[in-house]
């Protein structure tokens, strides 16, 4: 009888240590599945990104309407022109000057040979006009007007982020367009690529919480020891953290960041 107890006992104590070990077991992996971070006031900036060329405002090209010889070439590709020099002189004495002061940036044919009508013959451009010309989506192109805030970076000089503003934004083949007006170095030349980001919303001090917690426009929350789903109704975004507009969240609050969240943030 008494062996029957102990081995009962036995049994109880061992049945209540597997317990313990299943509870925190799920209590571990439960933690490691989320994350808690705490909403904060601060300010956010809302942008729209996208891929910027450079490009120049004065362009010329010679361009014939008739089949004529190229007699004489007065330039080379690189070269720079003053207003007035001689550019090219076809037959019949028909001779092309700079319209303005430049770079030569293409000459496309050799003496003695034939041009066609509407071939590029020479190509001249003012290197000292250039802004950034950046295509939009329509969402975005509808957000985008002129003289907003803009942050230009090229991929070479990471450390340096210009500074400019929209100067125009405007539809072009069924394609949306912003023109960035934006100081360019004399290195910076047309066809270059920036990374380009226009701030279309900005705000200084806000309640926000993170991006990643939100799902459907709802978050959840732990309070006083326990979670609740709160309905939210977000404005301003950033990438990282959201806007709260409407929503029962305060600053005391620990909000749930589910592991896939940090997973697809990583």
């Amino acid at each position: 009888m008494k062996a029957t107890r102990q081995a009962i006992w036995l049994w109880s104590a061992a049945a209540v240590v597997a317990v313990g070990i299943v509870v925190a077991g799920i209590y571990a992996f439960t933690s490691r599945q989320a994350e808690y971070v705490s909403p904060r006031y601060g300010p956010i900036v809302e942008a729209i990104y996208g891929l910027g060329k450079v490009k120049t405002d004065k362009v010329f090209e010679v361009k014939l309407g008739v089949i004529k010889t190229l007699q004489k070439l007065y330039v080379r590709e690189g070269q720079i022109v003053k207003k007035n020099d001689p550019l090219v002189r076809f037959e019949s004495d028909l001779l092309f000057r700079a319209p303005f002061a430049g770079t030569i940036t293409n000459t496309a044919f050799h003496e003695n040979q034939y041009v066609f009508p509407q071939q590029a013959v020479i190509r001249l451009e003012d290197l000292n006009t250039k802004y950034i010309e950046v295509s939009l989506e329509q969402q975005a192109a509808l957000r985008v007007k002129p003289g907003l805030p803009v942050r230009v970076v090229f991929e070479s000089i990471r450390g340096e982020v210009l500074k400019g503003k929209v100067s125009a934004v405007f539809a072009r083949n069924e394609e949306f367009l912003a023109h960035i007006d934006v100081p360019l170095a004399e290195n910076v030349l047309p066809g270059m690529t920036a990374d380009v980001a226009i701030e279309v919303d900005h705000k200084d001090k806000v309640l926000l919480v993170p991006l990643s917690a939100i799902s459907d426009g709802r978050i959840k929350v732990r309070r006083d020891g326990k979670r609740k789903t709160v309905q939210l109704k977000i404005g301003s975004v950033d990438g990282n953290w959201a806007e709260v507009i409407e929503g029962d969240i305060t600053v005391s609050d620990e909000i749930v960041i589910p592991a896939h969240a940090k997973e697809e943030g990583m």
